[in-house]
Formats: structure tokens, C-alpha cells, sequence
């Protein structure tokens, strides 16, 4: 849901966006290895702790293998890249094998492994410009730490 940047809170769910300013990408990974997804917020301004430098080189040289999105804590994307590049490399090794058994059936898994792909260009371009969405967390706990520590500074 888009909210007007004059609001300090979402009128949905209630939470305050000035608390995105202390959320971590590793609050995220954490709240989603303990199933936690509720305090998990996609936002397209970079947390402290992900280097913009080395999202975008992983974006590049390992993003078709979903390399950023692993750094980022996107793990259902990075897995389908993955998945992805297997796909890709497997058509490449048994190719005249799997003519053998039927053209239709690697033209599709070509077109589709070609669509997939798309996705690794299309993050490269959404880093580039700045709209790559990385998850947030907002730990309650922590966050009430991080407050009390900016506040005795």
C-alpha cells in the first residue's frame, strides 16, 4: 500500500516510519528465521547495514545465481534464480539428449529459463536507479534498544 510522504504513520497497520530509520536488514533475516514475518517491511531505502557498492557488484557478477538476493535476505527469489541456473546448465550439458526426446519440451524450458533470467536485469536496473526493495525488520526489542542508546547520545 503507497502512503503520502506527509504521513509519520500508516494509517493500515499503524506503523510509525521514523522507526524505518533504525531497522536492519539483519533485523529482517532474524524475525524470518524465527517466523516472525509481521515486523517485516520491504522498503527501497537501503538499511545501514547493506553496502550499496556490494549489493550492486553481487547484483552483477553473481546475480544469476541470485547472489544479491541471498545478501539481502530475499531467499525465495534467490532460490528460484538458483534453481534457475541449474536449469540453465543442465539444458546446456544434456542438450542433444533431451532433442533426442522431444524439441517442444526444450524450447519451453528454454523460454521460460529466458524469463527467469529477466528478473537478475531487472534487479541489476532496480539497484542502478535505486527501487531494489530489501526487507527491513522492525524488532520491537531491539528497536526499543537502538531508541534508548540515540537518546543518551
Amino acid at each position: 500500500m503507497k502512503v503520502a510522504s506527509s504521513c509519520e504513520e500508516c494509517p493500515d497497520c499503524g506503523l510509525v516510519f521514523s522507526r524505518l530509520n533504525i531497522a536492519t536488514n539483519k533485523d529482517a533475516k532474524t524475525l524470518k528465521k524465527r517466523g516472525e514475518r509481521k515486523y517485516i517491511v520491504s522498503t527501497t531505502t537501503l538499511p545501514s547495514d547493506v553496502n550499496f557498492i556490494k549489493l550492486l557488484c553481487l547484483a552483477i557478477f553473481t546475480g544469476f545465481v541470485g547472489g544479491h538476493c541471498f545478501y539481502v535476505g530475499r531467499y525465495g527469489r534467490g532460490v528460484l534464480l538458483l534453481l534457475n541456473f541449474i536449469m540453465i546448465v543442465c539444458l546446456t550439458v544434456f542438450n542433444s539428449q533431451l532433442i533426442a526426446l522431444s524439441e517442444a519440451l526444450v524450447g519451453v524450458l528454454c523460454t521460460v529459463a529466458g524469463f527467469i533470467l529477466f528478473i537478475w536485469f531487472w534487479d541489476v536496473f532496480m539497484i542502478v536507479v535505486k527501487k531494489f526493495k530489501v526487507p527491513v525488520g522492525i524488532d520491537l526489542a531491539s528497536s526499543q534498544g537502538n531508541l534508548q542508546k540515540e537518546e543518551e547520545k
